[in-house]
């Protein structure tokens, strides 16, 4: 089920790739032959980012999660990367690490400079992300404590929107609100998820 849905969405994403190739492409002004279309380079269509997650306290959280996309259009951004989060629970004295990799896909429906420049807040976006990850569950024993049981893999489908605003250059933050629809018991994410990412 789990290798199902990835592949599906890697399709999704290829499949995004060959649709949306020739849209949105910007004419260069002084272009020789009449409709011809300015074509970016590779290394130009890259955007690198991720999300980072700390807390510290009674609870140490640590998530690194960098992702590398490719800017199709001006709107369309599929991309992949890396998870890796660690948790300490001083108080049970519990560590785990959960560890896997995710496919993202980003799409602009809305832009700042569709309002006439005067939407300020940047653009409106739908986000989508499922990661499969690596955990280590945790169960209350009979003893009174809790245990962590064998490692397993499982799925997340995270769903929603939010905004993005550039910082200037290539450089943007964004906020999005997610939601995981896949619901697994052993998520280590509780709905509504808020998310944070840099991008370059």
């Amino acid at each position: 089920m789990i290798l199902k849905r990835f592949s599906l969405l890697i399709g999704l994403l290829l499949t995004s790739l060959v649709i949306f190739s020739q849209v949105e492409e910007p004419v260069q002004p002084d272009a020789k032959k009449k409709g011809e279309k300015e074509k970016l380079p590779f290394k130009e269509r890259l955007v690198f980012g991720g999300d980072l997650g700390l807390s510290f306290g009674s609870i140490t959280y640590i998530k690194l999660a960098p992702e590398v996309g490719y800017r199709v259009t001006d709107r369309l951004t599929p991309g992949l990367g890396p998870i890796y989060i660690y948790e300490n629970y001083k108080h049970y004295d519990l560590k785990t690490s959960t560890y896997g990799g995710k496919v993202v896909l980003s799409f602009t429906v809305l832009r700042g400079s569709d309002f006439g420049g005067n939407f300020n807040l940047g653009n409106v976006m739908l986000h989508g992300e499922n990661e499969v990850i690596n955990v280590e569950p945790v169960y209350y024993s009979y003893t009174g404590q809790y245990v962590f049981g064998d490692r397993l893999w499982i799925d997340n489908l995270l769903l929603g929107g939010g905004l993005s605003q550039s910082l200037g250059g290539r450089a943007a933050v964004s906020i999005f609100l997610l939601w995981d629809v896949t619901q697994n018991p052993y998520s280590p994410y509780n709905n509504p998820i808020l998310k944070f990412g840099f991008y370059f």
